[in-house]
C-alpha cells in the first residue's frame, strides 16, 4: 500500500508544478504511462503512439494513479467507462478524436512539435501561466460556476499587481514582444 500511495502521488505532484507539463507520446502509453499522459497539462502524440488502460487486462482495477478521476474529465464519462472496462488499446488518431491529446504529428516531428508548444506557452507571463494552470486544475474540482468565477476574479486581481502585467501593456503599446521577469 505504501508503494501504491507513493506512485499515486505522481499526478498531484505534476499538477502542483508551477510550469505546465507537456506529454509528448511516442510509442505505447498504457497503465501508469496513460496516467502520466492524463496528468500532463498539454498532450500531443506521434502517429505511432498507442494508449490503453491496461491494468484491468491483468486482473487489477483500471482505477489507478488518478485515472478514474481525470480520464472522464478529459474524454467524457461514457468513453472513459468503455476504455477502463475493456482495457482495449487505441491509436493516436482516436486519442485525438476523443480529446485525450490535442494534436497528432508524424513520428519524426514529435519533439519539434512539443518544443514549439513549449515556446508558445513560454511566450506568456510565468505568473500568468502558473495561475492559469493552478486555477484550471482547481476548477475541475470546484462545485459551482459561481465558485469558479470567484476564484478567477481573485486571480485576475492578484495578477494585475505583477510587474509582468505592466510590461505586457507597455510592450503591446510599443508593438514589441514583452520581456517577462516573473515579478
Amino acid at each position: 500500500m505504501a508503494l501504491q500511495q507513493e506512485i499515486a502521488e505522481l499526478i498531484p505532484k505534476l499538477r502542483s508544478l508551477r510550469i505546465p507539463v507537456i506529454a509528448a507520446v511516442n510509442g505505447p502509453a498504457t497503465g501508469g504511462g496513460l496516467a502520466l499522459v492524463c496528468g500532463a497539462d498539454l498532450r500531443i502524440a506521434s502517429q505511432s503512439a498507442k494508449f490503453g488502460v491496461a491494468f484491468i487486462r491483468i486482473g487489477l482495477s483500471a482505477c489507478d494513479i488518478g485515472v478514474s478521476w481525470i480520464l472522464p474529465r478529459l474524454v467524457g464519462a461514457a468513453r472513459a467507462q468503455e476504455l477502463m472496462l475493456t482495457g482495449r488499446i487505441f491509436d493516436a488518431e482516436e486519442a485525438e478524436r476523443i480529446g485525450l491529446v490535442t494534436q497528432v504529428v508524424p513520428d519524426n516531428e514529435l519533439l519539434d512539435s512539443a518544443l514549439q508548444l513549449a515556446r508558445q506557452v513560454a511566450a506568456n507571463s510565468p505568473f500568468g501561466v502558473w495561475m492559469t494552470k493552478e486555477v484550471m486544475w482547481s476548477n475541475l474540482e470546484t462545485g459551482s460556476q459561481r465558485a469558479a468565477i470567484d476564484l478567477e476574479n481573485r486571480t485576475q486581481i492578484l495578477s494585475s499587481f505583477t510587474e509582468d502585467m505592466g510590461e505586457a501593456v507597455v510592450a503591446f503599446l510599443g508593438k514589441r514582444a514583452p520581456k517577462f521577469r516573473n515579478r
